[in-house]
């Protein structure tokens, strides 16, 4: 493993590091020890995380060990008011906690994927909620609140009515200090708390009080309640928020609120439940511990609230009624609400939202409490007894129409109550005062930066753009600023409603789509847009030729992007199924900016071959927080000398555009060896400024066309070039040793598996200089592990034959084996990222040997079924012992889940070699079966990697042996450590005791 001396400090690194990957992680640590913030905008494919992952823990490493279940100290006194474990003085004075960030938790479930390919293994643990950990037979089956309090109220009760499982946390933590010395996921907690007992949710919250590193959504850090929650030394902490490109939105949103009238009748209805409960426990059991009268005060101040909010003068709809943030207090105060007797209310809500909950435990009903959102509301307006924070606010009145909920009385006129937040530097103004070291801020798409830094008034003293990995001649971005006939493309208000500008586009779309091969995204500014457009290309020409429509559907078919998120999922799986069809050239995807298609999903390679922007994104101006923001930041005093340059109205709203328009086009070159062109239709992406806010690594590329004609023809020639699509001729596993896969992870990852939070990797299809390949994925029904590769088709449908690509399939009734041969050489198809073996798996002159089998399978393409063991070496196994032929055995299929090999040894598959065994014909089989039980898919995978590995001798022996030693740490794992030794020559004995005498 590399290592390199960045700013005095070692940092192991995986695999060759690029330049650029050196000057990221540089940055890293020049924060970290100059205790300062960091912008770093690193592009998707340039190993953003794993060069933020090395670089910290091992500045972190510098300061000392990491902490280890050895050096904790276990208190006896298991009371729940003793802390279970503690550090010693030393060691709790010079710890730096490192909490790293992200929005969701399959984001950070990658995070730790490219964490366990690092040789660091600090003490950490993962956080989540309840409704991810929660294994209670009866509480896991609630949601929000309703689950919040059965759990606490079980906890809290004593001998056998307590929670089983909390019971067992403090026994469990005892007996395996050890837990989280190697890195643990949601699924391996849930996993631990399944089969031996103890609560995973109070798991991992009573071990990150003294881990190295925590994982956790944002929400944890930005929402006050949670941050308040966590037992952490923030005193010279390191808070990381990865893929942070919406978090300047996030804060404000969680600083602010809305009260919709709908909301505020229902609490009042709660409220007058809560009444009605405690006057019948009163009258039925005597039961006095619920007093009516105060929640018929609750009850008064709502019903006060209601009407006063109901009286507001509204001169228009428009733009409703608005007053400075300061005015909230008024309001409130007019019902005797102010910080006093804001803390008597919110015990009633508490008590009144418990009564509420027990009252639905009883009924079965797992609806939510709605007066808890009160509670929420009055902790954000009276938070810390102070008010000067409402000058960043603004309180705003809106009036709108609805249908009733019965229908039968025509539209009824509701009023929500907002207070907006417009500084969304309040959520992270704490983290200073904490004492916090350092903030780091990452993403691969963060431009225009200067907005974030002014928008979170933090200090960013270090800040990077970092170029792409990839070649220039692997992108194509250009401005389209006309269309096949001429005609201006311009999306802004006073064009986008002209029948000449959506015809236009949409024959631009049409030859588009015959030019770009596989996947097209199409990117409108708005669903108004969308709608429009597709409207108008559905309805056929006056001469009643063929519709606009039609013709794009001819070369792709097409997939629309839903206003409804329940309709999400449909839609992806649309469009990975269109993906596959083979009677057109691909799929194209219409969508929005800002969209669920725009904001997380990774169409890599096959998926997303170009992306077209059709406008500029902007917000409605006429909305009434936007038009609210602009106002409020035109407001703000210019004081000189200010570190931070102040950001005008204007330039945040065009900031907002671009930064929307950059989330787009992030969707494709997703990884160092994936390629796409991306596609400004619009003629205001020719102006300077405009380009100067795109991304950084795309700025270079960006060429201005006068003709539509040369679009075509450049856009042809860059798919069609022999060399372009060479640069994706990695093989189908991990590349070698001294190859960097980036975040190859994310790569290919399966659209409609993303909807799941359950992404996969497929890669990239090896392509030789004169032949073409395309990529296609596809889900198995029953297994992850799959994908699909076939031919690169362009739209015209030219022949690519080749003699230099051959494939080689076998088919049978069960199931389909199939191998590419490259250059004749055998790869390997495979979802996870392994070692790339076949350049040193035998000479060159050797391969020449190889034959070709006849194959029933009339389509030229390669499939790799679900990932066994058993085809995954037996296929090799006919190349690498000098067979003659490919051998199609119809017990080999995708959904084979035995572990048992049909060969004479019985043991370990000849790519163990040169291991060996004695003894039972099915020891090895048996050992396999262990090791894929105790193992995850993906550590499996890595295992059978290093299997291979040592057959080919492309890794040191002493390598592999630590590699698996690793693997096989832990205490659940210990019985594989063992064993593993039986399989290993003589020789190596001594070796491999050593890498074990530290896991024992």
């Amino acid at each position: 493993m590399p290592t390199y001396k960045i700013r005095g400090i070692d940092v192991d690194f995986p695999y060759e590091a690029y330049d650029s990957q050196i000057v990221y992680m540089d940055k890293v640590l020049q924060s970290l020890q100059q205790k300062c913030n960091a912008l770093l905008e690193s592009p998707t494919g340039t190993g953003k995380t794993l060069c933020l992952l090395c670089a910290t823990l091992a500045w972190r490493k510098s300061l000392g060990s990491f902490i280890t279940g050895a050096s904790l100290k276990i208190s006896d006194k298991l009371d729940g008011k003793t802390e279970l474990f503690t550090l010693s003085p030393s060691e709790e004075s010079g710890r730096s906690t490192i909490v790293y960030t992200s929005r969701t938790h399959s984001q950070i479930r990658q995070v730790i994927r490219e964490l366990k390919r690092t040789s660091y293994r600090p003490k950490m643990i993962v956080l989540g909620s309840r409704e991810q950990l929660c294994i209670h037979d009866q509480v896991k089956k609630l949601r929000g609140k309703t689950q919040t309090n059965a759990c606490r109220v079980l906890c809290r009760r004593r001998g056998k009515l307590q929670c089983e499982h909390f019971s067992k946390v403090s026994g469990y933590l005892k007996s395996n200090p050890h837990l989280g010395d190697e890195p643990v996921d949601i699924e391996d907690l849930v996993s631990i708390g399944t089969r031996f007992g103890p609560c995973p949710y109070y798991l991992s919250k009573e071990l990150h009080k003294v881990v190295d590193i925590v994982f956790a959504p944002y929400n944890y850090l930005i929402d006050r309640g949670y941050r308040k929650s966590l037992q952490l030394s923030w005193n010279n902490s390191i808070l990381i928020f990865d893929e942070a490109h919406n978090l300047e939105s996030i804060c404000a949103d969680a600083a602010s609120f809305d009260l919709p009238s709908w909301l505020l009748t229902a609490c009042i209805s709660e409220a007058e439940t809560c009444i009605d409960l405690s006057i019948k426990r009163r009258d039925k059991s005597n039961d006095k511990s619920h007093n009516p009268d105060d929640f018929a005060i609750l009850k008064a101040l709502l019903l006060k609230l209601e009407k006063r909010i109901s009286e507001v003068p509204i001169g228009s709809k428009e733009f409703g009624f608005t007053k400075p943030g300061a005015y909230i207090y008024e309001l409130l105060a007019d019902l005797n609400i102010t910080y006093k007797t804001a803390s008597k209310l919110r015990d009633t809500i508490a008590e009144a939202s418990t009564l509420i909950e027990e009252h639905n435990q009883q009924k079965s009903s797992d609806t939510i409490c709605r007066l808890d959102s009160i509670g929420e509301i009055l902790d954000n307006i009276f938070r810390d007894g102070r008010t000067d924070h409402a000058k960043y606010y603004r309180v705003h009145v809106q009036e709108v129409e609805s249908w009733a909920a019965n229908g039968s009385k025509g539209k009824v006129v509701s009023r929500t109550l907002s207070w907006w937040c417009f500084n969304p530097g309040i959520a992270m103004e704490e983290f200073p005062k904490l004492g916090v070291g350092s903030i780091i801020l990452t993403s691969g798409t963060l431009s225009p930066m200067e907005s974030f830094a002014e928008e979170l008034k933090l200090n960013f003293p270090f800040r990077l753009e970092n170029p792409h990995v990839i070649t220039p001649s692997q992108i194509w971005a250009g401005v389209v600023p006309v269309g096949p006939s001429g005609r201006t493309f311009n999306s802004s208000y006073r064009t986008r409603d002209s029948l000449e500008y959506k015809q236009e586009l949409g024959n631009a779309i049409v030859n588009l789509a015959r030019i770009v091969p596989d996947g097209l995204l199409v990117f409108f500014p708005s669903y108004y847009l969308l709608d429009q457009s597709i409207g108008c290309w559905k309805s056929s020409s006056n001469d009643n030729s063929i519709s606009i429509w039609e013709r794009i559907c001819k070369h792709k078919k097409p997939v629309i992007e839903p206003r409804e998120s329940s309709l999400f999922a449909s839609s992806i799986k649309d469009y990975i199924s269109n993906l596959k069809d083979t009677s057109t050239s691909g799929a194209v995807f219409f969508a929005v900016c800002r969209g669920k298609v725009s904001e997380g999903l990774d169409f890599a390679d096959h998926a997303g071959r170009a992306v077209v922007v059709t406008g500029l994104p902007f917000a409605t101006s006429t909305d009434p927080k936007v038009r609210l923001k602009r106002e409020y930041l035109d407001k703000q005093p210019r004081a000189q000398g200010e570190t931070l340059k102040a950001l005008t109205g204007d330039e945040w709203y065009n900031q907002q555009a671009s930064r929307a328009v950059n989330q787009a086009v992030g969707r494709v070159i997703r990884h160092r060896h994936d390629y796409g062109a991306i596609i400004f239709c619009d003629e205001r992406f020719a102006q300077p400024h405009r380009q100067s806010q795109v991304s950084r690594w795309i700025q270079p590329h960006i060429k201005c066309f006068s003709r539509f004609g040369e679009v075509v023809f450049t856009l042809t020639r860059f798919f069609r070039d022999g060399k372009t699509q060479c640069l994706t001729k990695l093989s189908l596993l991990e590349p070698k040793k001294e190859e960097n896969p980036e975040e190859m992870s994310s790569s290919g990852q399966h659209l409609d598996k993303f909807y799941l939070e359950k992404l996969v990797s497929p890669r990239i299809a090896p392509v030789a200089p004169d032949c073409s390949l395309k990529a296609s994925s596809s889900l198995d029904t029953k297994k992850r592990w799959t994908s699909f590769l076939g031919e690169i088709v362009p739209a015209n449908r030219s022949s690519l034959a080749s003699d230099n690509c051959k494939i080689v399939g076998c088919e049978s009734s069960r199931g389909t084996c199939n191998t590419v041969l490259h250059g004749r050489k055998t790869i390997l198809s495979q979802e996870r990222s392994m070692v790339d073996l076949t350049e040193n798996s035998q000479p060159a002159e050797k391969s020449t040997d190889m034959l070709i089998a006849r194959c029933s399978s009339k389509k030229r393409r390669f499939i790799s079924g679900d990932y066994d063991l058993k085809q995954h070496i037996g296929n090799s196994l006919e190349h690498s012992s000098g067979g003659r032929e490919q051998q199609c055995k119809d017990d080999i299929t995708s959904q084979s889940k035995s572990l048992e090999f049909n060969r004479p040894e019985g043991n370990l598959p000849a790519d163990c070699a040169p291991f060996t065994v004695s003894g039972d014909e099915t020891q090895g089989s048996a050992f396999l079966a262990q090791v894929r039980e105790k193992l995850s898919a993906a550590e499996y995978i890595d295992f059978v990697g290093y299997m291979k590995a040592l057959k080919t001798k492309a890794m040191k022996i002493g390598e592999i042996l630590q590699c698996i030693s690793r693997l096989f740490s832990g205490p659940e794992r210990l019985p594989l450590l063992r064993r593993f030794k039986d399989y290993i020559p003589a020789k190596y004995h001594s070796l491999y005791e050593q890498y074990t005498a530290e896991k024992n």
